[in-house]
């Protein structure tokens, strides 16, 4: 491994960042199971890409904030609350406070422009995993239930898990936010309170088993 690193320092500037791609792919190409770190075209757009999900992050944390003030004086869940009642009653509470607070939200008002970096997570996922294993991880989303902002998540629709060789690719989310598909949606979900509050449309490429 010595030799290639010490042609490829002799290289000059230009040509040593079009090599160091190369490599990358090189890598990639020979450890099949592993996600390419970078492409070239994501290479090019990493201020942006940055600076897309930097913004993204600020909006969770600004509904997080919206989110601590509508439960301020809601009763802290406890374990039984469910068996009674309680436990719903809070969490349709606190719904009915976000919506109001909220009434306005549209698509994309939470994901912005990182929709776009999401969806290529998504897409090269399902590149790396081959389509029949990604189609067989779909199984379970609930494909008849199109998502809204500011709606509840429905009540008798499965909560599909996503991939954890997507989500570690993903931004991290605040206690309490959750990542959910919807048939080829990808919702931004308030655990505490059934919402959906955002949703990246067509998310998932079309898949065919």
């Amino acid at each position: 491994m010595t030799r290639p690193i010490s042609k490829l320092l002799a290289i000059p500037a230009v040509s040593r960042r079009v090599a160091v791609v190369a490599l990358i792919f090189v890598g990639a190409a020979a450890c099949p199971g592993v996600l390419p770190v970078v492409t070239a075209q994501e290479s090019a757009s990493t201020p942006d890409r940055e600076s897309a999900l930097k913004a993204f992050t600020q909006r969770v944390a600004t509904y997080v904030e919206l989110k601590k003030k509508m439960q301020a004086d809601l009763p802290t869940p406890k374990p039984g609350d469910r068996a009674t009642g309680k436990a719903e009653t809070t969490e349709d509470t606190l719904a009915a406070r976000i919506q109001i607070a909220r009434r306005g939200a549209k698509p994309g008002d939470v994901f912005g422009d990182a929709a776009a970096y999401i969806k290529r997570v998504i897409e090269r996922d399902t590149q790396t995993r081959g389509v029949r294993d990604a189609y067989a991880a779909m199984k379970e989303v609930p494909a008849k239930s199109p998502p809204a902002v500011n709606a509840l998540y429905p009540e008798k629709a499965a909560l599909a898990t996503v991939p954890p060789l997507i989500l570690v690719n993903l931004p991290r989310l605040p206690d309490g936010l959750e990542y959910r598909f919807m048939g080829r949606d990808l919702i931004l979900r308030d655990r505490d309170a059934n919402l959906i509050v955002d949703f990246v449309e067509g998310a998932v490429p079309v898949l065919k088993p």
